[in-house]
């Protein structure tokens, strides 16, 4: 039997030119928010519970859990989604369920580099936010005490965007915002090599 031989993809080699180019390394963020399955216990008035059942638990999620941080981080407004929920136990006047939902969480870990952006400068430093969101969910300080050598840190002026990397977080339950200490990450310049010329003479 004869064997079919498979086709094989090769690169077209494109021609040599006397211009070599460096590109800037990319500096590559990430985004601050990650995917998250998380399960809570929803209690609800036994008045409230008619046909739609589903909904009436998304609004009390909605309320509860969104704009706002929780155990796992600040949860992103508008992000949370149901997957499945339990039967009600009735609870004298209320009606307990245990609802297993996705939403996207606001956690960022230490070396995570974010966009930015300057609020405030002041002699302690630049108060910072989030470059992608409004409202922010982060806070970011920059402390000059940090970079009083750093001349890009001097150069940003408020409205300023630029990167940061996270050095460190905290939140309490129900904050607005995740608070983060981090440092200025400065951009990596071009740098562009030709070769010579060649002259021929006659």
């Amino acid at each position: 039997m004869e064997t079919v031989e498979q086709p094989t993809f090769q690169e077209t080699q494109k021609p040599e030119t006397s211009k070599k180019v460096f590109k800037k390394k990319e500096i590559k963020h990430s985004s601050i928010y990650t995917r998250s399955v998380i399960t809570r216990s929803v209690v609800l008035p036994i008045v409230t519970i008619g046909k739609n059942i589903k909904e009436t638990l998304e609004k009390a999620i909605v309320i509860h859990f969104e704009g706002k941080c929780i155990v796992e981080g600040y949860v992103k407004s508008g992000s949370c989604k149901i997957i499945t929920h339990s039967s009600g136990l009735i609870q004298g006047v209320q009606v307990k369920f245990e609802v297993v939902f996705e939403c996207y969480i606001c956690s960022p870990v230490e070396g995570m580099l974010i966009p930015c952006v300057a609020r405030n400068i002041t002699k302690a430093g630049i108060r910072a936010e989030s470059d992608e969101e409004t409202p922010s969910p982060i806070v970011v300080f920059i402390m000059r005490d940090h970079n009083y050598m750093n001349k890009y840190f001097t150069s940003i002026k408020e409205n300023d965007k630029f990167i940061v990397r996270v050095i460190g977080q905290r939140f309490e339950l129900n904050d607005k915002y995740v608070s983060i200490i981090g440092e200025v990450v400065e951009p990596k310049k071009d740098y562009t090599s030709r070769k010579p010329k060649l002259v021929i003479e006659d």
